[in-house]
C-alpha cells in the first residue's frame, strides 16, 4: 500500500533545523564534555566533578559547566523538536525562524556557560522566548484542528 504525505512549502527548513541542526549541536556539546573530562580528572561513571574537585581545579569547574550546559540542552531538546515538527505543519516559516533562533540562542547559552560561567552572558536566555513561541504555534495549530 502506498501512502502519500503532503507537507507545506518550506517544511524542509523545519526538518533541517529540528532533525539536523539541533542534534548536531547536541553532538558538539557532548564532544566538548568528553574532551573536558580528562583534564578535569572526572572518572566514569561520575557525571560531575565533586565540589571539592571543582574548587581545587579550574578544569573541573569548567567541566561541570560544560556538562550542565549539555544536560540543559538535553532537557529541552525533545519537546522543542516535537514542537517544531508539529507547528511546522501549519506555520513552516515562523517555526523555522523560531527554531533557528532557539538553536543560535542555545549555542550562545553553552558558550557563555562554558567560557564565562554565566549562562545568559551572550543572550543565551532568548531560547526561552523561542521555545514559548514554538509552544504557542503548537497550541494554535491544535486549536485549528478542533
Amino acid at each position: 500500500m502506498v501512502y502519500t504525505l503532503t507537507f507545506p512549502d518550506g517544511y524542509g527548513y523545519v526538518v533541517l533545523i529540528a532533525l539536523g541542526g539541533i542534534p548536531f549541536l547536541s553532538n558538539m556539546q557532548g564532544n566538548i564534555v568528553t574532551f573536558a573530562r580528562k583534564p578535569a580528572g572526572v572518572e566514569y561513571p561520575n557525571a560531575y566533578a565533586t565540589p571539592e574537585q571543582a574548587k581545587a581545579n579550574q578544569d573541573a569547574y569548567k567541566f561541570n559547566c560544560a556538562q550542565r550546559a549539555h544536560a540543559n540542552l538535553l532537557e529541552n531538546m525533545p519537546q522543542t523538536i516535537a514542537y517544531m515538527l508539529f507547528a511546522g505543519l501549519e506555520y513552516p516559516t515562523a517555526t523555522a525562524a523560531l527554531g533557528l533562533g532557539w538553536l543560535l540562542s542555545r549555542t550562545l547559552y553553552a558558550y557563555g556557560y562554558i567560557k564565562t560561567n554565566k549562562r545568559y552572558a551572550f543572550g543565551g536566555g532568548a531560547f526561552w522566548l523561542c521555545q514559548i513561541g514554538l509552544w504557542a504555534l503548537c497550541c494554535t495549530t491544535a486549536l485549528k484542528m478542533l
